[in-house]
């Protein structure tokens, strides 16, 4: 592996990847995630190693594996990592085109305007562990490969790739057509114990603060509420997507 400088060009590109991302182009830090991303097949097109870890059997292995490897002095991907702690290794890898969704069985999500990256990254993390198909994001969500989303989805972006291009009413349409139910995360709808979706179903979810898009809801089949205690008025979304999507799972064992 060639040994990089900290002021050399390359590492000028890599610091300019990290900070504003390039179309087609995810960073990613973070033993863990790097880790999983070989794991999961996932091509690393550049790798960038730490000199401890590159060392190590974990970055020969890791080395071995991606397209381009580089090694630099210990320390020198704190500045430029998006997160404080990299672990000693950055990756670039090209972001995945999402599947395209057909409805069936299980369960699909809904994101509208959910503007907090690591949110995003979270609701993919719970989709992809509980059986959803499919998670659309409207206009205005955030970027589901900005740092902190990959990060908040432990790298679950990579696993369940979250659709941008298809619109909510288009997805309710083929949920509809397939004999299921599209539902809204609202107040004042039917309790969580009491509710019983078809199978497949749409999840339409909005953020703590601005809730859903009030025309979602008007379009929903349905509105299902999680019941609160001590007089807590919302949960994160992704604390009520895990719950929704638990309840559906143990209905129809998706």
């Amino acid at each position: 592996m060639e040994r990089l400088g900290r002021h050399g060009e390359r590492m000028k590109r890599l610091r300019r990847l990290a900070r504003r991302r390039e179309s087609g182009l995810v960073v990613v830090d973070g033993r863990r995630i790097v880790e999983d991303l070989h794991r999961w097949s996932v091509p690393l097109e550049e790798l960038y190693l730490e000199e401890t870890l590159a060392l190590s059997p974990a970055g020969t292995r890791l080395a071995a594996a991606a397209h381009g490897a580089w090694v630099v002095a210990d320390g020198a991907l704190e500045g430029i990592a998006p997160t404080r702690h990299p672990q000693g290794v950055l990756a670039v890898v090209t972001e995945p085109e999402a599947v395209s969704w057909t409805a069936g069985r299980g369960p699909g999500v809904v994101l509208d305007r959910v503007q907090d990256p690591g949110n995003v990254g979270a609701v993919v993390r719970c989709a992809a562990a509980l059986g959803a198909r499919a998670v659309f994001l409207t206009p205005g969500c955030a970027d589901p490969f900005a740092p902190a989303a990959v990060r908040g989805s432990a790298g679950a972006v990579f696993r369940l790739v979250p659709c941008t291009g298809v619109p909510a009413v288009e997805a309710a349409a083929a949920v509809r057509e397939a004999g299921g139910e599209v539902w809204a995360a609202a107040p004042g709808g039917v309790p969580l114990e009491a509710w019983t979706p078809r199978d497949p179903s749409l999840l339409l979810l909005g953020s703590e603060g601005q809730g859903l898009d009030p025309a979602l809801v008007e379009a929903a089949d349905g509105t299902v509420t999680i019941p609160l205690e001590r007089g807590v008025e919302s949960l994160n979304v992704a604390v009520a997507a895990g719950i929704l999507l638990q309840r559906y799972r143990q209905l129809h064992g998706t």
